[in-house]
């Protein structure tokens, strides 16, 4: 698929972003362990979703569609999953994997987890190293740390607390899904605190757990998880395109609603007021044990920033728009602290320099940061995009706000996280 793509004289109207991609893989797979059925209402429909719902359903969880966006999910239990017949293909999802590490290490048998090339060339081993120093038995069936990922089915055992060198909500989850599943005590410290989408969720679900910053600690867990309706809120990472793209148009105003707003990942909103956004926040709520608001973004001149390596967590997939928004800044922008970037669907250090700089950014990378001098304006060039979702859209905003014409060649991979992207694009560019 081509894109030509020139910037209009205004940007302006109303987007819905789906619904989130972390909540949604973790809905689904919460509920199929619980005890009855759950209703998931503003479910994300995506290919990374549609991984995670497949290999759900190879084992054993009846999983069907009311209506769009609509799911309900029948719990089998905490020990009721079936062995597959066939190997779980994770696509292109991390999530899925990284997650399915955890919930499947001590099932009865043995499992083999595979994926798409991108996804097989992505890091395993640092989730499954921390839960084969406690019981488990996973490896890589190539040795290098990635898929395809072997799980021989093992009780986990935790005494002492298990200490996270970095900060990574996967691998806090598929730790806490493994303890849920052997009903092993945790106490698990992370060295930033990263988002919380699981720990809500359980604490809902009727698992007890202490949470203290940066510390999370569960000495017993209930011998049945109650399955939990929920509503998904919006996805802020698919709301952070249209963010930047309205703070960097010269004349903009883009209502965005039903944004999640959850603090352990609104740290592109933290950013962008600091560096003197125009980010109105309005009609406050809770939905799902979530933050939602309603935002309202308009053009803006912004400061370059220092954003300090504590904020990394809190927006890491939204630091390549980060970059984009801080080409069009006064003076310099440091972001620190970047080197997650690079594990990603693919390495998303390289990609957004690359990217940002054949619109004619200032991007450089160096000693771990990521260094942007303001440039005023980008120019239209001509890109062949990978087949990174995230980084896609960063090319579609560039061009957007770009001098002159853009053509964006292969940018269907927006569908892995967001299918109605370009719908959204040109609702707002007509």
């Amino acid at each position: 698929m081509e894109k030509n793509i020139i910037r209009t004289n205004q940007l302006k109207g109303i987007i819905t972003p789906p619904g989130d991609k972390s909540i949604s893989h973790r809905a689904l797979m919460f509920n199929a362990i619980a005890d009855k059925k759950a209703r998931i209402t503003g479910l994300l429909e995506s290919d990374d979703i549609q991984s995670t719902i497949d290999c759900l359903k190879l084992l054993g969880v009846d999983i069907k569609q009311h209506a769009k966006g609509i799911y309900d999910v029948k719990g089998v239990g905490i020990n009721g999953l079936q062995l597959p017949s066939e190997n779980l293909n994770c696509g292109n999802s991390g999530t899925t994997m990284r997650l399915l590490i955890g919930l499947l290490s001590s099932i009865n048998g043995q499992v083999r987890l595979v994926g798409d090339q991108s996804l097989q060339s992505r890091p395993m081993d640092r989730v499954y190293d921390y839960l084969n120093q406690i019981g488990g038995k996973i490896s890589s069936e190539n040795k290098n740390g990635c898929a395809p990922i072997i799980i021989e089915g093992s009780k986990i055992k935790n005494n002492d607390p298990i200490k996270l060198k970095i900060a990574s909500a996967q691998i806090k989850s598929a730790i806490l899904l493994a303890s849920l599943t052997s009903r092993s005590r945790l106490e698990l410290i992370e060295p930033i605190k990263s988002r919380d989408h699981s720990e809500r969720l359980l604490i809902a679900m009727g698992v007890d757990i202490q949470v203290d910053d940066k510390k999370i600690k569960i000495e017993d867990f209930p011998s049945n998880l109650q399955s939990l309706d929920i509503e998904i809120p919006g996805d802020i990472s698919a709301a952070a395109p249209w963010i930047v793209a309205a703070l960097i148009h010269p004349n903009a105003e883009i209502q965005i609603n039903n944004v999640g707003l959850n603090a352990t990942r609104a740290g592109i909103i933290d950013i962008f007021l600091e560096m003197g956004g125009n980010i109105s926040i309005m009609n406050k709520r809770v939905i799902g044990n979530e933050e939602v608001a309603d935002l309202i973004v308009r053009s803006s001149e912004l400061n370059g920033v220092s954003i300090n390596k504590e904020l990394i967590p809190r927006a890491i997939d939204e630091i390549p728009l980060v970059a984009l928004a801080a080409c069009f800044a006064k003076n310099k922008t440091t972001i620190n602290d970047i080197d997650e970037l690079k594990v990603k669907e693919s390495n998303r250090l390289v990609n957004t320099i690359d990217i940002l700089s054949k619109f004619g950014g200032n991007v450089t990378s160096q000693n771990n940061k990521l260094i942007i001098h303001g440039v005023s304006k980008l120019n239209g060039c001509r890109l062949i995009c990978n087949i990174d979702h995230r980084m896609i859209m960063l090319a579609g905003i560039a061009a957007c706000v770009s001098e002159g014409e853009s053509t964006l060649i292969n940018v269907e991979s927006v569908g892995v996280s967001y299918p109605n992207f370009w719908d959204d694009f040109h609702s707002l560019v007509q």
